[in-house]
């Protein structure tokens, strides 16, 4: 895999170099620095822009990478020379089930056989080049508009070096210690969903509280649709409030930032999805005419194509499950049911059952598919799509 060299700000980005590099030039520091599949690829301003802040960061060695207390595995805020947060860090080795987890996660309930330790860092990157703008496919990271329709946070792979990350072996300034993950623009925000601490009186501990349930002042139906579609379509395991974030604006509503998205793109059905936003009323009324247009033109094959030009690795049953959700998603949509309606397939707590419709949907296509002789992708996919026809026309569209 190629790399591209952080250039000075002199100079226009990017440098084409290598690994060798890069070792030849190991004495000057480089603490971070983003990876490239596509020669002809660069980023945009403010893509480089947090690269650049980030590395200035770590440079003048006043500002350390500060582990994150909330979460399951290794995440660091890298700040900029003023000491503001410009970036998130998630090395791969340091997510749950991996060697230098920093907060002894060696086992996420059941998603250890459906998300591989180490692939969180893919799967973030993904989420961002998938959340394509509105009006448009995203064929690149240059342009001005670095937010797609979702909101998903600019999200590129690099590599860094620091004491402060967790090394089981224990930590050298070594070409071979640089840790490989995804690095986030950090996202200004007024808080978010996830659950609240109170202070005991009794031991003066804290504790946490369940999430809560009540609509938030502010929410409109747009933003609670846009991380819908999101969710959806990229099967995301882990939706709950501690990972959408909100920003107030000027006229006193919300605009929700989605985080975390380590728990997508599964390869199975297997367990269920957790979606915060079932529970909020508007998740029950229609997508809107521009949103519908929005999910007809997602093109699961063109994606595929896309990350794959960047250099991910994608399982095969992980092409099956994308294929599988776009599709639900968007025969959901065109027969007008509600983002909860659609969602509700996904999940098992919404319809009080050991097992996901979809996930249901699928077996009962396997069960067909086996029957056959010479049954190729494409056939059961279609033998999944059909199945699902029928389901979804017996839902009857929402009332609201």
């Amino acid at each position: 895999m190629k790399m591209s060299q952080i250039p000075s700000r002199e100079t226009k980005p990017p440098f084409r170099t290598t690994r060798a590099f890069i070792q030849k030039h190991f004495d000057e520091f480089l603490p971070i620095y983003p990876l490239f599949v596509d020669s002809g690829d660069r980023f945009g301003p403010e893509i480089s822009n947090m690269i650049h802040q980030s590395y200035d960061g770590l440079k003048d060695g006043l500002h350390p990478p500060e582990l994150v207390s909330a979460g399951i595995g290794g995440t660091y805020y890298l700040r900029d020379t003023s000491g503001d947060p410009v970036s998130v860090f998630k090395p791969l080795d340091e997510e749950a089930n991996s060697a230098n987890n920093p907060k002894g996660y060696d086992f996420v309930y059941s998603t250890a056989d459906m998300i591989t330790a180490g692939g969180g860092a893919a799967r973030e990157i993904a989420a961002y080049y998938l959340d394509h703008p509105i009006g448009r496919r995203r064929v690149g990271l240059t342009g001005d508009q670095v937010l797609g329709f979702s909101g998903v946070p600019p999200t590129v792979l690099a590599h860094c070096l620091h004491p402060n990350f967790t090394y089981s072996n224990g930590y050298a300034y070594a070409m071979e210690n640089y840790k490989k993950g995804s690095l986030q623009m950090y996202m200004k925000n007024d808080g978010h969903f996830g659950k609240k601490k109170k202070e005991e009186e009794e031991d003066d501990k804290e504790e946490e509280e369940e999430e809560e349930d009540e609509v938030p002042t502010g929410l409109s139906m747009e933003e609670v649709h846009k991380i819908s579609v999101l969710d959806i379509r990229m099967v995301n395991l882990d939706r709950h409030g501690g990972n959408l974030l909100y920003k107030k604006k000027e006229d006193g509503t919300l605009e929700l930032i989605p985080i975390d998205h380590g728990y997508c793109f599964p390869k199975t059905f297997d367990d269920c999805c957790i979606f915060k936003w079932l529970k909020w009323p508007d998740a029950r009324r229609p997508y809107s005419d521009e949103v519908i247009k929005y999910i007809e033109s997602l093109k699961v094959v063109e994606d595929i194509a896309y990350l794959r030009k960047f250099g991910f690795t994608i399982p095969d049953k992980c092409i099956r499950v994308f294929h599988i959700s776009t599709m639900l998603l968007k025969k959901g949509a065109t027969k007008k049911l509600s983002p909860f309606q659609i969602g509700s397939l996904m999940c098992k707590e919404t319809e009080n059952v050991e097992t996901s419709s979809i996930k249901k949907i699928v077996d009962e296509a396997q069960a067909e598919a086996d029957g056959l002789p010479n049954t190729s992708e494409e056939d059961f996919l279609n033998i999944v799509y059909r199945i699902t026809e029928a389901r979804l026309d017996e839902i009857p569209p929402p009332t609201t």
